[in-house]
């Protein structure tokens, strides 16, 4: 499950507790502390940027939650988690993100149901129907950052560590 959902306060306590028992390794910057952006209870965006340095790439996590219509819940009704070698950056030195992009993995749910982009196609839009092993709108930030975590520190394919194979 993505996160807990019942509001700003809950969800705030679960990725701190999360983020706190995270230990990212000696290559691996935060380019800023995580920022959960606070709208009200029930509307709050999360964004994170890990930068790597050895070879140079980062994952960047974006998320979105807002009220559930007649309910006192919130939904993640946005998400996009990237994973990919650092190609450009900003003046500022954060990673400059272009959906062409090589990548290892994204997933996310822009402007259509969640999908995944694999390494071999950036532009491909890989639909749940062709992905095997993992309920993509069902992934966790958390998970996401370990399996790349995993990724770097074993060699082994971004598929392998994530628990997906495209059919």
């Amino acid at each position: 499950m993505p996160g807990p959902t019942d509001d700003y306060f809950v969800y705030e306590r679960w990725f701190n507790e999360r983020h706190g028992a995270l230990t990212l390794p000696v290559d691996c910057i935060e380019a800023f502390d995580p920022v959960l952006r606070f709208t009200n209870q029930y509307t709050w965006e999360v964004e994170w940027i890990l930068i790597f340095t050895d070879p140079k790439s980062y994952v960047r996590i974006h998320e979105l939650y807002a009220k559930r219509a007649g309910l006192y819940l919130s939904r993640r009704i946005r998400f996009s988690y990237h994973y990919g070698p650092l190609i450009k950056t900003l003046a500022s030195g954060l990673p400059e993100w272009e959906a062409a992009d090589a990548l290892f993995v994204r997933i996310d749910n822009s402007n259509r149901p969640p999908h995944l982009h694999h390494e071999t196609d950036a532009k491909d839009h890989i639909p749940q129907s062709r992905v095997s092993g993992l309920t993509l709108d069902q992934v966790d930030l958390f998970d996401f950052v370990k399996a790349a975590l995993r990724h770097r520190k074993s060699g082994k394919p971004i598929a392998v560590e994530l628990g997906y194979a495209i059919i």
